[in-house]
């Protein structure tokens, strides 16, 4: 209840925006856990207890104390508990200058593996995900509303409850009619007088294009994309940094489907040390146990795995986009489909319809207003879509005949 407390807190986590299915998984649901984690972690870290040692009996609670904060501060190195802490080393004899040097005894030396401190930072880290995973959105957010379209508007009144209200429903179906018709215009405008506002850096003219929404949107379906294979990387990397351990989380989720038990799939393995032995210059050794891990590890397989799963949705979310903007016929039926639906008299078989249909595809709505129109038909009930496009085609058809 604390986390959902400081989640509800927090400006644009408790509430969605009018994004698809996948910008909201990212933006809103995925950034939303990570920091729900982040805030878990840091109650452990600061308001707990991360680190518990075991010291020497003859220590003052001033010792203890300084212990646990030494051991929590330093990075960690992990050594089994069947494995000695310390081992003897027989050196060679070496030789310099024809003279041999050493007398070959052997040694006693303490053991050290590779130290990680990944733990004491894992909460500044989640919360540098869930900043990244609410980057796109905030890129489609702002270049969206540099065009004329208004898309956030566009798909709020398209999507707003009162539209089970007949009048309601018919004011914002004239208002979007109007908006949209406007927009479209403007576009047509420009490319039959071939205006060019910028002479020099002609790349900011897309702006201007009737693609340039569905171009956005686009670039945040590949942000979204990129974003979460960069963080898979930037956890595995973080958490993970030998070759070695890079399977850590594959063998993980395989152990808990395939595996022998529960013991051996939570075993201690040396990733996530949950113990740990301190020593200083006098020769105590202390043997730490690492609470905070406990979390972290559960942590690393769980995101891990969400991680593949979100990718592989995102990239079968951007194909069925791109099905769906750039295949002609499944534009042509997706009209003709609302059209038949409307209450005016349409056939959709009828020849002279088609060439109408296609005509107010090419001609009246363009790349722009056909993704948009597909757009609000994700938001908005088949009704209100349905209805939408029966007023633009109407009028379309009526800016045809008058030409006529």
């Amino acid at each position: 209840m604390f986390v959902f407390r400081v989640l509800n807190t927090v400006p644009y986590t408790n509430r969605a925006g009018a994004k698809d299915l996948v910008a909201s998984i990212h933006s809103f649901f995925t950034s939303n856990i990570l920091v729900g984690l982040a805030v878990l972690i840091s109650w452990k870290q600061f308001g707990g207890t991360p680190i518990e040692c075991m010291v020497p009996l003859d220590f003052t609670n001033a010792w203890v104390q300084y212990s646990n904060n030494y051991c929590w501060a330093q990075p960690t190195y992990f050594i089994p508990f069947t494995a000695p802490l310390v081992e003897e080393i027989t050196p060679a004899d070496v030789v310099v200058d024809g003279m041999a040097r050493g007398n070959g005894e052997p040694r006693i030396v303490k053991k050290g593996g590779e130290k990680v401190s990944y733990y004491q930072w894992m909460s500044f880290f989640l919360l540098f995900e869930a900043a990244c995973f609410r980057l796109p959105c905030f890129i489609w957010k702002y270049f969206a509303s540099q065009s004329g379209m208004q898309v956030g508007e566009i798909l709020r009144v398209s999507s707003d409850e009162n539209n089970a209200v007949p009048l309601v429903k018919k004011a914002n179906i004239s208002a979007l009619c109007i908006h949209l018709k406007g927009v479209l215009r403007f576009q047509k405008r420009l490319k039959l007088k071939n205006i060019v506002p910028h002479k020099f850096l002609r790349f900011l003219n897309i702006k201007y294009s009737a693609y340039y929404v569905t171009f956005i949107y686009f670039v945040a379906k590949l942000a979204f994309l990129g974003n979460v294979i960069l963080q898979s990387k930037l956890l595995t990397h973080y958490m993970l940094p030998t070759e070695k351990q890079s399977r850590f989380g594959f063998d993980m989720w395989k152990n808990i489907f395939w595996g022998n038990g529960g013991n051996e799939t939570w075993r201690e393995n040396g990733v996530f040390p949950r113990t740990r032995d301190m020593g200083n210059i006098q020769t105590h050794t202390v043997q730490c146990v690492l609470l905070l891990n406990l979390f972290t590890e559960k942590i690393f397989v769980i995101l891990w795995a969400w991680y593949i799963i979100l990718t592989t949705f995102t990239i079968a979310n951007l194909f069925s986009w791109i099905f769906a903007v750039f295949n002609e016929t499944y534009n042509e039926h997706f009209i003709l489909n609302r059209l038949e639906m409307c209450e005016m008299p349409f056939d959709k078989e009828d020849i002279k319809n088609r060439e109408h249909v296609q005509r107010f595809i090419q001609k009246y709505l363009g790349t722009d207003g056909l993704f948009l129109l597909q757009l609000i038909d994700q938001h908005a009930d088949v009704v209100f879509t349905t209805e939408l496009i029966g007023a633009l085609y109407k009028s379309h058809y009526e800016i045809e005949e008058q030409r006529k």
